[in-house]
């Protein structure tokens, strides 16, 4: 129940209380590290959530206390959000247990080091809980900061109120593994404190345009980066989680800077749009048959609304070029549209080999056999660092033999 609430949940809060995202290079996807915020708001819990569901590939988890865990309702819920029930007055060893099984899970653990609500400024005195479970696993230390949530749910508040939360990641604290542990654990506490007042200032002032620009760009980027490694053929994680993660970063970005999203010019918000383009064929390839063709359009229309702005926009022309080899001419597929679109993507992206390997399938498909195989001749060429690189180059060798065997080309590929 908490799993289907927290999927609806999400994009909720993302929409309706999110004012913007900062600094998610700070943030590794699927390496354990303990993650220190302000507290100020119940709120806090869902607003983290529905961010690091967009950012991380592996579970967060949150320290709570033991009365959360109490009402059975909200005890359901607690646990769904990745609870983990701390005694307050006595933690024990199943505390350290979860704690250790979420780091060897390459997971996330979110702590309040104030150790309640405050009002949001100033910060209350930190408690050290935090800093000592980082020592003892050896893992990074990185604050975040958030603001606006205290005027969403206010102490007291049992419904939430219309307000925005600005939400800013700050880089991993530096850590002198030579010092003694408590040494260390007391340099952490300053070091948190020292990084997250400052951080919770940027929250709560209100970003000039520069700060805008950076944290959208790297919400699409990090947007970019879901989709390839989805289909990188050695992703572990569900294609459904995968495409929810990129929607959920490019609306983010969204929300972040509107204004950029609203200037079709902006060349980061056509590969925004060209990613969403991307995601909706993705979508199509799990829609029934008969509504199939009315997804698809959604590619084609994304991808020629960006060429109207970016005629040398790389994968826009590409997936317009996939687009009309797959469509029937009957639903407004012209293979000779395609062969234009992939020419010039093989052009354009001469350095990745999945263009010309386009290219020379579309050429295949109209019968000029003898071009095809100077494109696959190209693919053959150049190296293969990953798998799906490597797989496309076995994909090649097979179609060149076969054309080489109908007299396209020599036998023997050159590389």
């Amino acid at each position: 129940m908490a799993g289907a609430s927290n999927a609806v949940t999400r994009p909720a809060v993302t929409h309706r209380f999110l004012a913007g995202v900062e600094g998610v290079r700070h943030l590794p996807a699927d390496r354990p590290f303990v993650l220190v915020a302000n507290h100020s708001s119940f709120a806090d819990h869902l607003v983290l959530d529905a961010v690091l569901e967009a950012l991380r590939d592996t579970r967060t988890s949150y320290l709570t206390k033991a009365e959360a865990f109490v009402h059975p309702v909200r005890g359901r819920w607690t646990h769904g959000m990745g609870g983990i029930p701390v005694d307050r007055d006595r933690p024990g060893k199943e505390l350290l247990a979860a704690v250790d099984g979420v780091f060897a899970d390459s997971g996330a653990l979110v702590v309040y080091p104030e150790g309640t609500r405050g009002t949001g400024w100033p910060l209350l005195p930190f408690k050290d809980g935090a800093f000592r479970f980082a020592v003892r696993a050896g893992v990074p230390v990185i604050p975040v900061a958030m603001w606006g949530a205290q005027h969403v749910l206010p102490k007291g508040a049992s419904l939430p109120r219309r307000a925005k939360v600005r939400v800013v990641f700050g880089p991993a604290l530096p850590d002198d593994t030579a010092l003694p542990r408590p040494q260390r654990v007391k340099a952490l506490v300053a070091a948190a404190r020292g990084a997250l007042e400052p951080l919770v200032e940027t929250a709560r002032t209100e970003p000039g345009p520069a700060r805008i620009r950076q944290a959208s760009l790297e919400l699409v980027r990090r947007a970019e980066t879901v989709a390839e490694t989805m289909l990188s053929r050695t992703d572990t994680l569900p294609a459904e989680r995968r495409v929810r993660q990129a929607r959920l970063l490019l609306t983010l970005a969204r929300r972040t800077d509107p204004d950029r999203f609203a200037r079709p010019d902006d060349p980061v918000a056509a590969d925004a749009r060209v990613l969403a383009a991307r995601l909706t064929g993705l979508r199509a390839l799990d829609a029934p048959a008969v509504l199939r063709p009315a997804v698809l359009r959604g590619v084609r229309r994304g991808a020629e609304e960006v060429l109207r702005k970016h005629p040398d926009h790389l994968m826009a022309r590409y997936l317009l070029g996939r687009w009309h080899l797959l469509m029937p001419r009957a639903l407004g597929g012209r293979r000779e549209e395609a062969l234009e679109h992939l020419r010039h993507a093989a052009r354009l992206g001469a350095h990745d080999t999945r263009y010309p390997m386009a290219y020379a399938e579309a050429l295949i498909a109209v019968g000029r056999d003898g071009e095809a195989a100077g494109q696959l001749r190209d693919v053959l060429a150049a190296p293969a660092p990953d798998v799906r690189t490597a797989e496309r180059r076995r994909r090649a060798e097979a179609q060149y033999q076969q054309l080489a065997g109908a007299g396209a080309g020599p036998t023997t590929p050159r590389g």
